[in-house]
């Protein structure tokens, strides 16, 4: 039997649900319970010479993380003090939340040490050993009207060579961009990863205690300076980052039926993307393809489709009476993986992105409720989340459903998971802590941190990498 969508408007009661769990307001949580019930009813300088010239392997987050000593940054003759004085913790903790590293045990040794450096003109290399650093951050800042420029320069404590130098130009309001370029250039020469810090998660966000009127918002990696992007005065969902990393799709329902638009990261007036009857959900950009996959319901049946960024060119790639939702592309968009319920429970499947060829499952965790599949952008691991147990949590499979590892478990519901763009960290939300919340965590679970604490936030994605200020 055809499924036939019942009516546009999906009912007051729907809505007016305290969402407390899983399954109230789905269509803006997992998009495949929704389904179900609609259905069924700046570049930085190297600075002089003297680098090591060579990358410097640490361990992982699956091992002992690195221990890194920051001591406060120094005044190069500026008469101004920089106005946020904690310059050197947004450091720490954008590293402290890769799990690569960790911050030197005792701050206050940290800075009596470097200013017996000072007082001595020079590195005294046994004594960071002493106290159980690894690697050791030197900074100085200048402030000149209204530009800052910071000269940093990194060394291993156990040879005492310097890893690099590099001086980092902004205006005196971007302090926290400088920090996360310092943290992220860490991570590029002591860890051989690209850094994470200087990106954002877009999100769902309200205050709305009945959560009927939702919108997108943006943060920073490490949860510094949400902003509101859309007023809608209704429900949104499921946002993705689209084109160049400049634009965010997603689905809101401010004309009574849940629509595709767009906006831009900078703000402005949303355009609308697709408004085709019943649902335009779950959208998800591919770079290299220069498409949008999403579900839509326009047939009376949920199914995947491609379109252009400006909704042209719709391509069916699913025919089948079962539900098919939240797709997502590999990331050389070759392949798309994908939630259906085609052998009697939402399960996760993987396709080519032509839907030519017969779409493989690959959850096998004893689950009968998987969703929210995601690809990492190496290529190597597809995350999802499933419900064992009562609960959902966060699973990470080889892309052939292999080898499957639980990240969370006996937190709450975890769902909605998110690879940052270097794959070495997840953002994901769960309600641990009485609302939805959104958190991160290492690529092994590891490390999981909370970035959000006023409101119900889900939905979570991470940004591409972002084009330098």
């Amino acid at each position: 039997m055809v499924r036939a969508f019942t009516s546009p408007l999906l009912s007051a009661a729907i809505w007016a649900q305290p969402a407390t769990g899983l399954f109230n307001n789905p269509l803006f949580r997992f998009p495949l319970a929704a389904l179900a019930a609609v259905f069924l009813c700046l570049h930085p300088q190297n600075v002089g010479a003297g680098a090591s010239g060579g990358e410097i392997q640490i361990r992982g987050s699956t091992y002992q993380a690195a221990s890194i000593a920051l001591p406060t940054f120094d005044s190069d003759g500026s008469p101004v003090i920089l106005k946020e004085n904690n310059f050197h913790e947004i450091i720490y903790n954008d590293l402290e939340m890769t799990g690569y590293f960790q911050r030197a045990k005792n701050q206050a040794f940290v800075e009596e040490t470097h200013q017996s450096d000072l007082r001595k003109g020079q590195t005294d290399f046994a004594e960071w050993r002493r106290i159980g650093a690894d690697f050791l951050l030197e900074g100085k800042y200048q402030i000149s009207g209204d530009q800052l420029e910071v000269t940093a320069i990194l060394y291993t404590v156990a040879s005492g060579k310097r890893i690099f130098g590099k001086r980092f130009t902004n205006t005196l309001d971007q302090q926290r961009f400088l920090a996360h370029m310092i943290s992220d250039e860490i991570m590029r020469y002591a860890a051989s990863q690209e850094g994470v810090a200087n990106t954002k998660i877009c999100y769902v966000s309200t205050t709305d205690p009945t959560r009927q009127s939702r919108d997108v918002w943006v943060m920073d990696a490490d949860g510094a300076n949400p902003r509101q992007l859309t007023n809608d005065n209704s429900l949104v969902a499921t946002p993705c980052w689209g084109a160049n990393g400049t634009e965010i799709y997603y689905t809101s329902y401010k004309d009574y039926n849940p629509d595709l638009f767009g906006i831009y990261l900078k703000g402005g007036a949303p355009w609308s993307i697709s408004r085709f009857p019943g649902l335009n959900v779950s959208p998800a950009w591919s770079e290299p393809k220069q498409r949008i996959a999403l579900t839509l319901g326009k047939d009376g049946n949920s199914e995947i489709y491609t379109m252009d960024r400006d909704g042209k060119n719709l391509k069916r790639l699913t025919m089948d009476r079962a539900i098919d939702s939240s797709p997502h592309w590999s990331p050389a968009g070759t392949d798309l993986v994908f939630t259906s319920d085609r052998t009697g429970s939402p399960q996760i499947y993987v396709m080519d992105a032509d839907g030519l060829n017969t779409p493989q499952r690959i959850s096998f965790v004893g689950s009968s409720y998987c969703d929210s599949a995601v690809w990492s952008p190496k290529g190597d691991k597809i995350a999802f989340a499933a419900r064992v147990d009562g609960q959902f949590d966060i699973f990470v499979c080889e892309i052939n459903g292999s080898n499957p590892v639980r990240l969370t478990r006996g937190q709450g519901n975890n769902e909605d998971p998110s690879w940052a763009p270097n794959g070495q960290m997840l953002a994901f939300s769960s309600d641990r802590t009485g609302s939805m919340q959104i958190y991160v965590m290492c690529a092994d679970g590891t490390n999981q941190r909370r970035l959000t604490g006023k409101g119900y936030n889900t939905s979570p994605a991470w940004s591409p990498q972002l084009v330098k200020k």
